[in-house]
């Protein structure tokens, strides 16, 4: 599973504790100046977006990604 479709599961599953854990490892954190947990919180309200928008067809296509993704 790649990263991205890791932290696409993380989302899905809420498991927001394991997603801080994998974001505070990688150097995401150094370089966009945000600490792990502002990142993960930005992830997941990306994530719920994405799943409360999915009959708008702006968003059908983040829809079909996450799908594969959690496949």
């Amino acid at each position: 599973m790649g990263s991205m479709s890791y932290i696409s599961y993380l989302c899905e599953h809420k498991k927001e504790k394991e997603l801080i854990e994998l974001l505070d490892k990688d150097r995401i954190t150094r370089l966009t100046g945000k600490s792990a947990k502002e990142l993960a919180h930005g992830f997941i309200k990306a994530h719920n977006s994405i799943k409360e928008n999915k009959d708008d067809p702006a968003y059908k296509k983040l829809n079909e990604i996450h799908k594969n993704y959690n496949k």
